[in-house]
């Protein structure tokens, strides 16, 4: 029979080993889980003891978006994150008039509404803002939105420029601002349109592509995860279980 002190240390380093790889797993992933509760030293439960907890989420998330957002899905598949817990509404070259035109957005369950058009037709920015207060006070009403900038372009990208985006960009997070204080005085109860300035955080921090107008699959995971740190709701893929005792 082994002394109950080696018994002792052999559940502490299990317990650690859990730990840090579930801190990792969840981390590398960016899910949502349910933080186990904290158990006494040495009282790993058997597995025949444990429980399940589910968690549900408050909203789903939907991105919307053009090539970029194409190419974001694609690389957030490649690298194998869970995605079960978001949609995709996005097409190669389109803009605002093909938005208008997709009715499944307009029938939305209550979800955090994710918007990244505008690098095709940077022309129609008061159209989309016009469609965008319209969804926000009728469609969307229950839906966090969250605008992300038009992302910068580089060498050898010739159809748009970072002058021409910067601008959009401006005009469109001054609109944002205006159209919170104007909505917050008419509701209490109105949620707020959000920006995230993915552009200038691409500009700080680097970004690579071969087109210099759409991204790496590594820039396109820290878009993403960089869009998730700045959401306010709680969001998750759905589930999150821990063990636990009586």
């Amino acid at each position: 029979m082994k002394p109950k002190r080696w018994t002792s240390l052999c559940s502490v380093s299990l317990i650690l080993l859990l730990t840090n790889y579930s801190s990792a797993y969840a981390e590398r992933n960016h899910q949502y889980t349910v933080e186990p509760q904290q158990m006494a030293v040495g009282s790993v439960p058997a597995i025949a003891n444990c429980r399940t907890l589910t968690y549900i989420p408050n909203y789903p998330v939907a991105f919307v978006g053009d090539s970029r957002t194409v190419g974001m899905k694609q690389a957030l598949s490649y690298y194998g994150y869970d995605l079960s817990n978001c949609s995709f509404t996005a097409e190669i070259g389109k803009g605002y008039s093909w938005f208008t035109r997709q009715s499944s957005l307009t029938s939305l369950p209550p979800s955090i509404v994710i918007l990244n058009l505008g690098v095709n037709d940077l022309g129609n920015l008061y159209r989309y803002q016009s469609i965008y207060e319209e969804y926000a006070t009728t469609c969307w009403s229950e839906c966090p939105i969250y605008i992300v900038s038009v992302n910068p372009c580089s060498y050898p990208c010739t159809s748009v420029s970072n002058q021409r985006i910067s601008a959009f960009n401006s005009s469109m997070e001054q609109w944002i601002q205006e159209f919170n204080e104007e909505n917050a005085s008419a509701s209490a109860e109105a949620i707020p349109i959000r920006y995230i300035d993915t552009y200038h955080y691409l500009l700080s921090e680097g970004f690579s592509s071969s087109d210099g107008l759409h991204y790496s699959s590594g820039t396109y995971e820290r878009i993403y995860l960089y869009i998730l740190d700045q959401i306010q709701e709680s969001i998750g893929d759905g589930t999150g279980s821990y063990c636990y005792t009586d």
